[in-house]
């Protein structure tokens, strides 16, 4: 990741679903949530789910918020 560009990403509950959301705050111009290929707003089923893609994606600290 480059220094500063994104923050430690934050999982949230998703309001209207049962499954967890995945949001990117920093100095970046995209949209915050994580997004399909098509657009729409990523929604995990699973904590573990939305974790394991982070870390996978690089990500070495994750914050978790009801």
């Amino acid at each position: 990741m480059q220094a500063g560009v994104l923050k430690t990403p934050v999982i949230k509950k998703h309001v209207h679903e049962d499954g967890w959301v995945v949001t990117l705050d920093g100095k970046h111009k995209m949209n915050p949530a994580l997004e399909t290929a098509r657009g729409h707003v990523r929604v995990f089923k699973t904590l573990d789910a939305a974790v394991g893609v982070l870390f996978d994606l690089g990500f070495e600290k994750v914050n978790v918020v009801r």
